[in-house]
């Protein structure tokens, strides 16, 4: 592993110039108030957590209904109503974490009228949180296949996270045979756009938006879409070399999602020098010379992955 090339104090201080440079602008994001309806995670016994949906009615199945608000070009209110034909659209699987991975097995409706038009797709979900000390979960989806007047906003569909208020916690209901209520408390439904970043956590809630078989080549090494995604379920600890390569691994599934790589090609290249020809994870204390590089580094394209480098998104 070789330690070398830009300080920590001169990364500090890049980041502080970039956040100079960056401008605020409204995404187009709809804003999700309280769904109202009550659904059932039902438990019994084993990893497997079912959904039901009771409130059906002429062949639809309503898992939410309620107000929402919208921002950017899209800027209005209105109402939204999410649904499927099955009452059982999708299950959970228990994860060591304590998440859970939600396997659908039918399409969920998404709709939203507004005053400014309305927006139609459909909702996959991928994740949903282990249950925190508010009986809240949060779970990510994204919306596709988008129709309706609004859907010229949201031509690559929509990158979704929804706050489920629960009566009773996913990682105990698995494990025994109950039930708990669920329901929409809030969420946002945000354009997916090619010319925006996602940090880590983004990536790593969503493989299904970039394990397209190729991998990626950290230091000298290259990794699998598998050991990727094992790296990203990795907490850092405390070790630096993990925590920049988290960061790395953001930026560059950015890039090949056709964010501009331009302005922070030269960290990038400085990161891959830093983790070298030696493996992940490398126990490197963050507090140590080449420790305090990796962190420099990191708060560079931690700024980058989260859109604070406005010179980012132009193509």
């Amino acid at each position: 592993m070789k330690g070398r090339r830009i300080p920590s104090l001169v990364a500090v201080l890049a980041v502080l110039l970039f956040g100079v440079t960056m401008t605020l602008s409204a995404t187009d994001t709809i804003n999700l108030g309280d769904g109202a309806l009550n659904a059932h995670f039902n438990g019994n016994g084993t990893p497997i957590v079912t959904l039901l949906i009771p409130n059906c009615s002429g062949g639809y199945c309503y898992l939410a209904n309620g107000p929402a608000n919208s921002t950017g070009h899209v800027q209005s209110s209105g109402n939204y109503t999410v649904y499927s034909v099955s009452s059982a659209p999708f299950y959970l699987t228990h994860q060591a974490d304590d998440s859970f991975r939600v396997t659908q097995t039918s399409v969920i409706y998404f709709s939203y009228t507004s005053q400014r038009g309305n927006l139609t797709g459909q909702l996959w979900f991928s994740l949903i949180s282990a249950t925190d000390s508010h009986l809240n979960s949060m779970g990510t989806a994204t919306l596709n296949n988008t129709g309706g007047s609004l859907a010229r906003y949201y031509p690559d569909g929509a990158a979704v996270n929804v706050t489920l208020g629960l009566t009773f916690p996913l990682q105990l209901l698995y494990t025994i045979n109950g039930f708990s209520a669920v329901e929409f408390q809030i969420g946002t439904i945000v354009g997916a756009n090619h010319c925006q970043g996602h940090d880590h956590h983004y990536w790593r809630d969503n493989p299904g938006q970039w394990q397209h078989g190729h991998g990626l080549t950290l230091g000298c090494h290259h990794y699998s879409d598998r050991d990727i995604e094992g790296l990203l379920q990795t907490s850092a600890g405390n070790d630096a070399s993990l925590y920049l390569a988290h960061r790395l691994i953001g930026a560059l599934l950015n890039v090949n999602n056709n964010l501009k790589g331009d302005p922070v090609q030269t960290v990038i290249d400085d990161a891959n020098t830093l983790l070298g020809t030696g493996g992940l994870p490398q126990y490197v204390d963050p507090s140590s010379p080449a420790g305090q590089q990796m962190m420099g580094d990191a708060a560079v394209l931690d700024s980058y992955n989260n859109n604070n480098i406005t010179t980012a998104a132009s193509h």
